[in-house]
């Protein structure tokens, strides 16, 4: 993980999905290798389908299950009447951004995977976007909302697929949640 060059201690955004879980797992035992202090897990309930809550729950659950802090963010206030895709981004990128500025913690840690990398090049080649729009997502970039220029997205996974990953899960007897938005 600081072979990205991202600060430590940092933080997982956890949702309780495959990606996400495993990603939780290898950073808690790269910190415990290292001596270093675990990550925190924090999971958004985004409060915009019925049994999110419950859903966060599990994750946090998860998280305290591999003796981390667990942290569930809720959204507050009504459902977005369209571009609830876009809202859940932006109250999860916020909520988590807010957590991370006041508590002291520079790194968001999240689950992109090599398969997410290329999700990421085909929509925006359909998309019509150009050389510099099709570029890869980067491991460690700025955090990707305004009001937290001092945060960093680390993204340590693009060069591991998702099978690789739930294989890592079953091996240690990991189950994980199924994200039906996802």
């Amino acid at each position: 993980m600081a072979a990205l060059g991202a600060p430590w201690p940092g933080a997982v955004a956890l949702s309780g999905g495959g990606d996400s879980l495993a990603l939780m797992h290898l950073l808690a035992d790269w910190a415990k290798a290292r001596g270093a202090q675990p990550p925190v897990a924090l999971i958004v309930d985004h409060a915009l389908r019925k049994g999110s809550a419950a859903e966060a729950r599990k994750a946090a659950a998860f998280a305290r299950k591999a003796g981390l802090a667990a942290h569930i963010l809720t959204r507050k206030g009504p459902a977005p009447k369209s571009g609830i895709e876009a809202a859940a981004r932006d109250a999860r990128y916020g909520l988590m951004g807010a957590w991370l500025k006041k508590h002291g913690i520079a790194t968001l840690y999240v689950g992109h995977t090599l398969d997410d990398q290329a999700e990421t090049f085909l929509l925006r080649l359909g998309r019509g976007s150009g050389l510099d729009g099709l570029a890869a997502m980067r491991a460690l970039a700025p955090f990707p909302f305004d009001g937290f220029s001092d945060l960093n997205l680390a993204r340590p996974l693009l060069g591991i697929s998702r099978i690789r990953l739930r294989a890592y899960l079953k091996n240690r007897g990991q189950n994980w949640l199924e994200d039906p938005m996802n």
